[in-house]
């Protein structure tokens, strides 16, 4: 059985980021206006409620949940959807966050973690279902009661009022600022070497794997001259952590189990609360006290819908969450397994929709289609022209609201004009910003077309 795993994602040149959404969207080789619709609307009637209902006062938030692939993972395509409607409707939380660079994988760019110490992750995808997966969809945990996990905000992010550890023991982290800045600080692992008898710079490095440049800048070397007995440090190439001394300053967890954020706060410091043999953590929710939407993003390179399905966990913290519309944007991966089958994607969406339905999850769901890509980069990927249309229908028999994002951008046909139009990554299966941005845009515009003509 051939698979592709769909990976990281590639960001454009500059001259992409100049093109404006505005002429990508009326260019006839990337989008297809009569596609660019919620199919099934009707569907959505509560959660269009909720939204009226929001921006009459008569409530404060409504949750939104993005699940999905690679596509959801990288930053880019959630964000922009996240960014637009809570310009709309205005900003209630940054909303789930989660650790991928500490699992050793791509994620989100605005806030950044690092650790003190390794933590074991293992993706759904690579589970046979016996790893507990919560709800980032990837096992994240350490042993190490020592850790320190360092949250760094940009200045630029929007002041968040309180913070949720998600967990199935929230009470065993607490959250800390700190004295001093940059606690926990990534280098360079070294090894030491003395130097022996006809030894040189050039030979040391090769049995190292490393390079005499770098060798010297280890050592505050400014020549290559070495001596006999002279002990070295060699770059090996790998990181590790260094956490510096530090005052901490525990918040105290209010009543519900969050904890309150001192005002313009932009590094953070998470650790263990007690002694326990293991910390499993699964993300981290940023939550505002304004009026608005409050959006959560959660995707899993290479992940399919039964990845998700495999984990009860998944589900009961998806449904703590309290979603009142939840967004699957999944399809692409099972499109690359060439023993997978229609029958299969049909199954494998119902046992999905089953699982909502058995944590009582009433929230409308709209499914959107996988975009277009290519296999081995060149040849077109009509499987999931063949799946996006199978996903139309089952949505349509279970009442769940459909994009189809495959025909709005003109299905795979057209990756070789969107990979000339500088909007996708050079494997021709994930885009760069603006690649993402327009499909944001396009996904976005049909959602409140379809609010606006149910009221």
């Amino acid at each position: 059985m051939r698979k592709i795993i769909l990976g990281i994602l590639i960001l454009g040149s500059s001259w992409v980021s100049a093109q404006k959404i505005s002429d990508l969207q009326i260019n006839p080789l990337l989008v297809d206006p009569q596609f660019v619709v919620l199919k099934d609307a009707q569907a959505l009637k509560p959660f269009f409620r909720k939204l009226e209902d929001l921006e009459q006062g008569k409530r404060s938030q409504v949750t939104i949940v993005q699940i999905g692939d690679s596509h959801v993972q990288g930053p880019f395509f959630p964000q922009a959807i996240r960014d637009s409607l809570q310009k709309r409707f205005g900003n209630s939380g940054r909303g789930f966050t989660f650790p991928y660079r500490v699992a050793q994988t791509n994620g989100a760019t605005d806030v950044k973690y690092k650790s003190s110490t390794d933590w074991k992750s293992v993706r759904n995808v690579k589970s046979n279902g016996s790893d507990d997966v919560g709800l980032s969809g990837i096992y994240l945990s350490t042993t190490n009661a020592d850790f320190v996990l360092q949250i760094d905000l940009p200045r630029d992010f929007e002041t968040q009022d309180f913070i949720q550890i998600i967990s199935p023991t929230p009470e065993s982290f607490k959250l800390s600022t700190s004295t001093s800045s940059d606690v926990v600080r990534i280098v360079d692992a070294t090894t030491s070497y003395k130097v022996r008898s006809g030894d040189n710079l050039g030979a040391i490095a090769g049995k190292y794997g490393s390079s005499v440049s770098k060798i010297q800048k280890a050592n505050g070397m400014r020549s290559t001259r070495i001596n006999i007995g002279q002990t070295l440090k060699i770059p090996s190439g790998k990181k590790q952590s260094i956490v510096k001394e530090s005052s901490f300053i525990d918040i105290s967890r209010l009543p519900n189990g969050d904890f309150p954020l001192p005002k313009n706060t932009r590094t953070l410091y998470l650790r263990a609360a007690k002694n326990q043999k293991e910390y499993l953590l699964d993300g981290v929710n940023f939550k505002r006290k304004s009026n608005g939407i409050s959006f959560h993003a959660i995707g899993v390179n290479g992940a399919k819908y039964s990845d998700y399905t495999k984990f009860d966990r998944f589900f009961k913290q998806l449904e703590a969450l309290k979603p009142d519309l939840i967004i699957v944007s999944l399809g692409t991966n099972e499109s690359f397994y060439d023993t997978y089958t229609e029958g299969d994607l049909m199954k494998d969406m119902d046992a999905f929709n089953r699982k909502l339905i058995a944590k009582n999850m009433n929230a409308p769901v709209i499914a959107t289609s996988p975009p277009p890509s290519m296999k081995n980069r060149k040849n077109i990927n009509d499987i999931a022209t063949v799946y996006s249309y199978q996903m139309g229908v089952f949505a349509n028999l279970n009442s769940w609201a459909f994009f189809d994002l495959h025909s709005a951008t003109r299905t795979s046909n057209a990756m070789p004009d969107w990979y000339t139009a500088n909007l996708t990554s050079s494997d021709k299966i994930h885009f760069n910003r603006l690649g993402y941005e327009l499909q944001a845009h396009l996904f976005v515009q049909s959602l409140l077309k379809s609010f606006k003509e149910s009221q």
